[in-house]
């Protein structure tokens, strides 16, 4: 495997590692741990489609580090389709997690934040006229915009699930994700 082959591999197993550890917050309600968790997932996997077109150093470093919305905007110009623009609010969605990693702008600000596997899951957030900011996004969406990022990126995602033979890792995989075959 040359270098450059090392590193999507690398990316996507790192991606995958988290995207469970994100499926298995979610179903236990661990908020908002599990949004960031599907954030660094989401930036792997987009690292890992995108070797060969970024290089691996500038990954690490601003614009990419862990701006999703410029490793999307990156995944985007490689891809050049229309057809991934109803992933832009996913994206954008998961990149607001990355404001509450560390606890200063919860402790600041306050946040509402909610766990939906479907659309509709989770209604509308109301409450007082200056609400606390708000950390929302859709599971099922955030499941089919990975398999599109792997599908475009050439890679199998049962290569990297077999390693993940406890059963409560395939549970976390399969638990209401509209993309379970493809893993499982």
């Amino acid at each position: 495997m040359n270098r450059n082959g090392e590193f999507k591999y690398r990316f996507a197993d790192l991606a995958t590692q988290y995207y469970v550890g994100a499926r298995m917050a979610a179903k236990t309600r661990l908020v908002p741990i599990h949004g960031n968790l599907f954030h660094h997932a989401v930036e792997l996997y987009l690292k890992a489609a995108l070797v060969g077109t970024i290089p691996v150093e500038q990954m690490s470093k601003r614009p990419f580090s862990h701006d999703l919305r410029e490793l999307w905007r990156a995944f985007r110009t490689k891809e050049d389709t229309p057809a991934l623009d109803r992933f832009d609010r996913t994206v954008q969605a998961l990149h607001d997690f990355e404001s509450i990693r560390y606890p200063d702008k919860i402790v600041d600000q306050g946040m509402i934040a909610t766990v939906a596997w479907k659309s509709g899951d989770a209604g509308p957030v109301t409450g007082p006229v200056q609400m606390p900011p708000t950390y929302h996004f859709v599971i099922e969406e955030v499941d089919r915009l990975i398999i599109e990022i792997l599908r475009r990126a050439s890679v199998n995602p049962k290569f990297f699930s077999v390693r993940f033979n406890h059963p409560i890792a395939r549970e976390a995989l399969a638990y209401e994700n509209p993309e379970a075959a493809s893993w499982l």
